[in-house]
């Protein structure tokens, strides 16, 4: 007989609670299956969690609650509960002072994969992610101290644009709005070194920032600036009063860095330093390195930006945000958003580590007065001026769509079931996004939806250093678009994205990518394609005849790799590299398939066979020309007129199986739907450019 008994001294933690394994018992028998006790302690929870493993829960003492995805039971002593693979849930303790006591029973069968237990599970994830009726696309705000270069470009502005234009070939009411971040402390500090004020500086590098945008085919609905805004500095105000007046901020004094030569108190662009977390040098107030924030004071050997001098601590009183006050609905924010591992991980981290109390107060010159009593000599620090920027861009949305006065609000996009958020930005604002602009957003109105997805980058290089302006080590957005068309351009960036780890731009890559995946690839198929079609049809499109298991198999691949780029595409699960690779891929596999039909040219008897061949390419560059369009906008549309439509691109939407080019339509110049290279330079040089800054370009207010 072999008895093993519940024992306390061999629990081990596992899922966030105390657990003790019992098969495969070693030495005994080796079953087919796992199990274990589990102790979920008062008022204590299991981690969020799935797996691939079917599992059963025996409750044997103890009450609790527990949740699968969105769904909620209360569960008690005697109950048996079944979880399908890949179900995401938890199993928390309501008892104060008992523990939840249950034995769980898992195995792996990957028939239950396609059970319709497992597949009703799949469905309810699936409506969870029905799309609104309008998307609200915000990219992190660069700050107006230099212009746009491929880094810049490479992270969340194209990201937006992507994602903007993908939504509305999906039928929905996308905006895409940012602007530029002018009451950023390295503002007035570039604007110093270039003997500008702030404002002029502001002004000045915004239309660069806006030009370039416009020479990298980034279609923007709104580029605001905030202090020309019709509704920002009303809404920080108003944001800023209600969290002072309902107790989220809170008075405080405390030390901080101040330089007694410049008479200076030292934050941000003023102060740099070792990060108190990682050791990389950093700016005040967040590490570039690691993502971490920190409150200056805490920087190792800090020194004053403006002297080099080192500064001293004086006490200051600061109204700060306890940000630890609201990690409960971090919690389940991060539950309910999209966001990539690295930022998921931030988040955690920081949350591990102890949420900070965050200074929204600095004593300034430069930026929105602080609207409380007093506390007027000081400035609404930028990232508590971002939350409401959001909002701000909703309801200048409005404007621009035309919405009725009586509808026109932010709530349309931050509080409606029909509308939602997508927001993009770089690694170094991670801890923004994901953590303190979420906070505050509820902290002012409980019932604020927050963002569905979060689109973070890593940093881009440029031959292995990263880009820097003061350095000259830069390749400027409008130099680049000089000099090759911005679809190209668009589709290398796409290609090497920064977007799970650092990558790396040389130009030597970005020639030898291009002539291959494009010029080869996109343009050689396309030209062969059309003179196939002039050759054998006279021009137009062949109806369908006879068709093959090749023909068949193609159409499915169509298929698939069609679903593979809008994956790529989608805001929850968005790839731009696994979109640019799809889209090649797509035109390989074309490519090869039409090689492979050519054989049917020398069996008279197969004309219909033929005939279905060429219709199924054709297909193929319909597809290219609707799935490229959120990438490479001027190629999409110039390969959709040569295909024959007439009504615009714009006017198309995503098929989930695809409809053929209707059969007799005539077929333009498919080759030449790849747009020139530019003839001469537009625009100014990058050279001009780095005359014009001094200071390394900050990507938004971080």
């Amino acid at each position: 007989m072999h008895i093993q008994r519940l024992d306390p001294a061999k629990f081990e933690s596992e899922y966030g609670i105390s657990v003790q394994g019992l098969y495969p018992w070693e030495g005994v028998v080796a079953t087919p299956f796992g199990s274990a006790w589990a102790v979920v302690p008062p008022l204590g929870s299991t981690k969020h969690h799935t797996h691939q493993e079917g599992e059963t829960f025996f409750v044997a003492r103890g009450r609790g609650v527990i949740r699968v995805a969105e769904d909620t039971t209360e569960i008690g002593s005697g109950d048996v509960i079944f979880l399908p693979p890949f179900d995401q849930h938890t199993l928390t303790n309501t008892s104060e002072t008992e523990d939840l006591l249950f034995l769980t029973v898992w195995w792996e069968d990957r028939k239950l994969w396609a059970d319709p237990a497992a597949a009703a599970s799949t469905a309810l994830r699936a409506a969870e992610s029905v799309r609104p009726e309008r998307t609200l696309v915000t990219a992190a705000p660069p700050t107006p101290n230099g212009d746009l270069h491929l880094g810049h470009l490479s992270g969340p502005y194209l990201a937006g644009d992507v994602i903007a234009r993908y939504l509305r070939l999906r039928g929905v009411e996308a905006r895409y709005v940012f602007g530029s971040d002018d009451n950023q402390s390295y503002v007035k500090t570039n604007g110093e070194r270039l003997g500008l004020g702030p404002n002029e500086a502001a002004d000045f590098l915004a239309g660069e920032i806006e030009q370039t945008l416009a020479a990298a085919e980034i279609e923007l609905d709104v580029f605001t600036r905030p202090n020309a805004s019709p509704y920002h500095r009303d809404l920080v105000r108003e944001f800023f009063l209600r969290l002072y007046e309902s107790g989220q901020l809170v008075e405080r004094e405390a030390p901080s860095p101040y330089c007694p030569r410049c008479e200076i108190y030292l934050y941000e662009a003023h102060i740099r330093g070792g990060c108190p977390h990682c050791g990389a040098m950093s700016g005040g107030n967040c590490c570039e390195e690691c993502c971490r924030p920190n409150d200056s004071i805490d920087l190792i050997d800090p020194v004053c930006t403006h002297c080099e001098g080192k500064p001293e601590e004086r006490l200051f009183t600061r109204l700060y945000f306890p940000l630890s006050r609201h990690l409960e609905t971090l919690r389940e924010f991060w539950l309910q958003t999209a966001m990539n591992p690295r930022l998921r991980s931030l988040c955690e981290q920081v949350a591990e580590a102890g949420l900070p109390d965050i200074a929204v107060t600095h004593p300034a010159d430069w930026g929105i007065p602080v609207p409380v009593e007093g506390f007027e000599a000081q400035r609404s620090w930028v990232w508590c001026e971002m939350a409401p920027r959001y909002l701000a861009y909703a309801r200048e949305v409005c404007d621009v769509a035309g919405v009725p006065a009586e509808e026109a609000s932010w709530e349309r996009f931050w509080k409606s079931p029909e509308g939602s958020v997508v927001q993009c930005f770089g690694s170094d604002n991670g801890f923004f996004y994901g953590l303190l602009v979420p906070a505050m957003l509820k902290a002012f109105d409980p019932q604020i939806r927050l963002p569905e997805a979060l689109v973070m980058n890593e940093f881009y290089r440029l031959e292995g250093k990263k880009f820097s302006t003061s350095r000259q080590h830069a390749i400027w957005g409008r130099e680049m678009v000089a000099e090759v068309p911005a679809d190209e351009m668009r589709f290398y960036l796409a290609w090497s994205a920064p977007e799970a780890e650092g990558t790396n731009f040389t130009r030597a890559e970005f020639d030898e990518t291009i002539e291959r995946e494009v010029r080869q690839g996109f343009g050689g198929w396309l030209a062969r394609l059309g003179d196939k079609v002039a050759a054998r049809h006279g021009g137009a499109v062949p109806w369908t005849g006879d068709w093959t298991d090749d023909h068949r198999r193609f159409y499915a691949r169509i298929e698939r790799l069609s679903a593979e780029i809008a994956e790529g595409y989608e805001p929850k699960t968005f790839s731009l590299q696994r979109a640019a690779r799809g889209l090649a891929e797509l035109v390989r596999e074309a490519r090869r398939f039409g090689a492979a039909e050519s054989g049917w040219l020398r069996v008279d008897a197969r004309g219909e066979e033929r005939r279905t061949g060429v219709a199924l390419e054709l297909l193929a560059a319909k597809q290219l020309a609707v799935l490229s369009a959120p990438l490479m906008p001027v190629f999409a549309a110039a390969l959709w007129r040569a295909l024959g439509y007439q009504a615009p691109l714009s006017e198309q939407v995503f098929e989930e199986r695809p409809e053929w080019v209707p059969g007799g339509q005539k077929i333009g110049d498919l080759a030449g739907s790849l747009p020139a290279r530019p003839s001469g330079i537009v625009g100014h040089s990058g050279n001009e450019a780095t005359e014009v800054v001094g200071a390394d370009f900050r990507p938004s207010a971080a």
